[in-house]
């Protein structure tokens, strides 16, 4: 999966304005375990990440506001990235973190899903963001198999509507239950209450 970028409407000395436009520009989902908000106790479960850190050995605190260092990211997925970074041996290797703003950093470039929901490393990038981020981890693997398995149903309940012949009754049930796991794929988006319209 790959985000598109919107262009801020204003320039922020405070990262955190950026706020509800990362969360539109990354489509509500992790940028990278790629769980939708849904998944993870609605707009709460998430954080605004730096992409290059601001502490540790590689630290750029020049870009604590700048917009395209900035990324949508669950909490978890944030706390295990912490200050990480490669060093120049590593990058020369090719092991860094994936940047879902880059085209050849599709996800699927470099992590194939199994249908099991295990990843299939496909490259060093793959490696290092897998491993650091530990996308390996249990609940991603279920939801990653839930998904997969989503998406197989709904391309089954399409071939089958394409069945002139059905009866209604049963293209009505195939109907209903299309939009079912569509919801699944793309579920609703909820912003959490804020006491005080200051808050961050």
């Amino acid at each position: 999966m790959i985000f598109y970028r919107s262009i801020p409407p204003a320039v922020y000395s405070d990262y955190r304005l950026y706020r509800p436009l990362l969360r539109h520009d990354f489509q509500f989902r992790c940028a990278y375990c790629l769980r939708h908000e849904y998944f993870l106790g609605g707009e709460a479960g998430c954080a605004i990440d730096h992409h290059h850190p601001m502490s540790g050995d590689y630290a750029r605190p020049e870009l604590i506001a700048e917009y395209t260092n900035l990324y949508w990211c669950c909490r978890e997925c944030n706390e295990n990235k912490g200050s990480s970074w490669p060093t120049p041996d590593e990058h020369a290797l090719g092991y860094r973190f994936l940047d879902p703003c880059q085209p050849n950093d599709d996800h699927d470039r470099h992590l194939d899903v199994q249908p099991d929901g295990t990843l299939k490393v496909l490259t060093n990038a793959g490696q290092y963001t897998s491993d650091t981020l530990r996308l390996w981890r249990a609940q991603l693997t279920h939801y990653r198999a839930e998904m997969l398995r989503c998406q197989i149903e709904i391309q089954e309940i399409r071939t089958r509507l394409a069945d002139k012949n059905l009866p209604l009754a049963r293209r009505e049930g195939l109907d209903a239950l299309l939009v079912q796991l569509s919801k699944w794929l793309e579920p609703p988006v909820f912003d959490r209450p804020r006491h005080d319209s200051n808050t961050i």
